[in-house]
């Protein structure tokens, strides 16, 4: 006798009626927002435009909601008021089994023939009962159990709430419908004014069907969702009349995968399976993935066009675009993977199926986004490149599968999902950086290949010295590689991806005290390889600031001199004295930084004396090779500290000259005419070419 699979409760994750829920709702706001942005943009309004467009785009969908269910409760009439005493006796007797926690009003709908649906507000539920479906109370056998089935089910919708959520997508999909509405009916004007082509507006139209269409087929997701959440409820007071009622409607159309994704009920066929074998309502469709995928494709486009504003530096928008959009995205592909982690005959194909999903959806959805006219510039996507495409392939497939993984190494120490609640506090901050990190890193990549692409088409854009480079796919990666490749947090998820995947194999306790212990002992090493790292890569030039103290004086040059001679004798005053350009410092690259330092011009016009360092390349963040009208140059970023030594450093030295050396040869000497201040300057050089210039950049970031 072989032993009994554990069945796993449904309800014990978290619900994919509130997930879906969830997914409309962003997606909604999404659409209604930024058409609010844009309408009062052509207005050039501020927050007072913005609110009022706002209002008038969600105040249809409200207004249509309360009309379209005052015609549906007028087109009928009280049951008790209809002389149907044994069915309204029979209705209520199952109300009194049920025990709603609201008074529930039961009417009779004429033209509704065997169906049954719940209307009214929240707090005044009705429910309206066709009169063949109300004839069944009185027949035997299977046409009561119908009866009793079709009723319950109607009551578990009430009993859950299901009116809030039902009333809250309802008027989404109004709003939806509206919006797409309003924005086509902007374009033709644009048209008609002559401030837009037939071109922009038919491929602007294509867009808002798409983004329609996406809202529309998430509602329908979630309402099919709501369906099987009420059947599981009434299925508490037996099953078979359920499977009755459901099978009565089987037809061959049910089949239809494309009327299987418009249809707002589940197909009969799909309902009668969840019933026998709830096990299948923890797999949700891939399709599900898909739909989150796109919306968030759309968001991702939307969110950068408003973040950028031109600009690929800002090192916020990642951080801003890994929580608002790489986090829910994540976690909304987990849930999916671990409850089909814990469903009996799993797919083995799912993580790669929902990694196919995702990466199909966010370069769909990303091509779909049609409010990116907020700054003026097109909407392009997530650029269809080898550079940005296989990284982002790496990435999402790595990511489902590592899902997956977390979830099935669990699922074999908990097969009955009674430790769920235990696995969720592990697993969902782990997603949550892992996910958020990651998607930071692909919209970096994303986003500096679409700014070369947006950007260097104009005049202003081929002065940008990534424009002029022969291979700018290859320069943006490897930015990119420096930014995230050795950082706090990408070393830090890299340890949580290990951990999450070794722990639950040797997790024996009924705790997670080993898991804590864990995390606490590798935050700890992290924040103390972090903290006590090198400053100064030993790859990286050395760069110095120092104040020019004088560039012809003897005197000047004999004091320099003389400093020196303290610490070597065999350098005399008036050999270093005497030293013309073509016979430099013997002591160049050889002395302390906190001595004085004589050195030339690159022409060799000049002899500088200066002072000792100001500032090193441990105040140095990043530089980078720039062309500016007069020539070459390269822009040097400061850190934190850096940015303040370099303020007082320029507000006490105002008239002066500063050089700047790169392993002690001299780059520039500009004259400081003013306190300076901000967190980055460019410094002219001798540089010939724009990759000469690179190069030293390249020197003194490490590279």
């Amino acid at each position: 006798m072989t032993e009994a699979k554990p069945q796993v409760n449904p309800r014990a994750f978290p619900s994919e009626m509130v997930l879906l829920l969830l997914l409309l709702t962003a997606t909604v706001l999404l659409n209604v927002i930024f058409v609010a942005i844009w309408l009062s943009g052509i207005e050039h309004g501020g927050a007072g435009t913005f609110l009022q467009k706002l209002q008038t785009l969600l105040t249809p969908g409200i207004a249509v909601y309360g009309v379209y269910t005052a015609i549906r409760i007028r087109r009928s009439a009280p049951l008790s008021a209809t002389g149907l005493d044994e069915a309204n006796n029979a209705v209520n007797d199952l109300i009194l089994q049920v025990s709603p926690p609201r008074r529930v009003d039961i009417r009779l709908g004429k033209h509704l023939g065997s169906r049954a649906y719940v209307t009214g507000a929240p707090r005044k539920p009705i429910i309206v009962l066709g009169p063949e479906l109300l004839a069944l109370h009185s027949m035997p056998g299977e046409r009561k159990a119908v009866f009793d089935a079709v009723v319950r089910h109607e009551l578990a919708h009430v009993h859950a709430g299901d009116l809030w959520w039902y009333q809250l997508a309802t008027v989404l999909r109004f709003a939806n419908l509206f919006t797409g509405f309003f924005a086509l009916l902007a374009l033709w004007f644009d048209v008609l004014l002559n401030r837009g082509s037939i071109a922009s507006f038919l491929l602007s139209t294509f867009r808002v069907a798409a983004l329609t269409l996406l809202t529309e087929l998430i509602a329908r997701a979630f309402l099919r969702a709501r369906e099987h959440s009420a059947d599981l409820h009434a299925a508490q007071y037996g099953v078979e009349g359920l499977l009755t009622a459901v099978r009565t409607r089987v037809t061959a159309q049910t089949r239809s995968v494309v009327r299987t994704w418009l249809r707002r009920h589940p197909g009969a066929d799909e309902r009668s399976q969840a019933l026998t074998n709830p096990m299948r309502l923890l797999a949700s469709p891939v399709g599900q993935a898909f739909l989150g995928a796109t919306a968030a494709g759309a968001a991702f486009v939307t969110l950068q066009d408003l973040l950028l504003r031109g600009s690929t530096e800002n090192k916020s928008t990642p951080v801003i675009t890994g929580v608002v959009i790489g986090i829910p995205l994540t976690l909304f592909a987990a849930f999916a993977l671990w409850r089909g982690a814990w469903q009996e005959d799993r797919n083995r194909l799912r993580p790669f199926l929902t990694a196919a999903a995702l990466l199909s959806g966010l370069v769909i959805g990303s091509h779909l986004a049609l409010y990116t006219r907020v700054s003026g510039l097109a909407p392009v996507g997530i650029p269809i490149a080898p550079s940005v495409l296989l990284p982002l392939v790496v990435g999402v497939l790595g990511l489902c599968w590592w899902l997956d993984v977390l979830g099935t190494s669990w699922r074999q120490s908990d097969p009955g999902a009674a430790r769920v609640p235990a696995f969720l506090k592990f697993a969902i901050p782990s997603a949550c950086l892992v996910g958020g990190w990651l998607f930071s890193v692909l919209w970096t990549w994303s986003a500096r290949l679409r700014g070369v692409y947006l950007a260097c088409p104009t005049e202003q854009g081929k002065a940008v010295p990534i424009c002029q480079s022969s291979a700018p796919q290859t320069d943006i990666a490897l930015k990119v590689a420096r930014d995230f490749g050795f950082t706090f947090w990408s070393i830090l998820t890299v340890l949580v991806v290990a951990a999450t995947v070794v722990v639950p194999h040797h997790l024996r306790a009924r705790t997670l005290r080993p898991v804590a212990f864990a995390a606490v002992a590798v935050l700890v090493t992290l924040a103390a390889l972090w903290t006590t790292r090198s400053a100064t890569p030993l790859d990286r030039a050395r760069a110095e600031f120092r104040v020019v103290l004088d560039t012809s004086s003897p005197e000047a040059l004999g004091t320099a001199a003389r400093e020196r001679q303290s610490t070597n004798s065999s350098v005399q005053a008036e050999a270093l004295s005497a030293l013309s350009c073509a016979e430099p410092d013997p002591l160049r690259g050889k002395a302390d930084p906190d001595l004085p330092l004589v050195t030339c011009a690159a022409d060799a016009t000049e002899k500088f004396v200066l002072a000792p360092t100001s500032l090193s390349t441990v105040d140095i963040e990043d530089a980078e090779a720039e062309q500016t009208p007069s020539g070459y140059a390269v822009r040097l970023r400061f850190t934190a500290e850096g940015r303040q030594h370099w303020e007082e450093l320029t507000r006490a030295n105002v008239g002066k000259r500063i050089a700047f050396l790169v392993n002690d040869e001299l780059l520039s000497a500009p004259e400081i005419s003013q306190p300076l201040t901000g967190d980055s300057v460019e410094l002219p050089g001798p540089f010939t070419s724009l990759d000469q210039a690179r190069k030293f950049a390249d020197a003194i970031r490490g590279s």
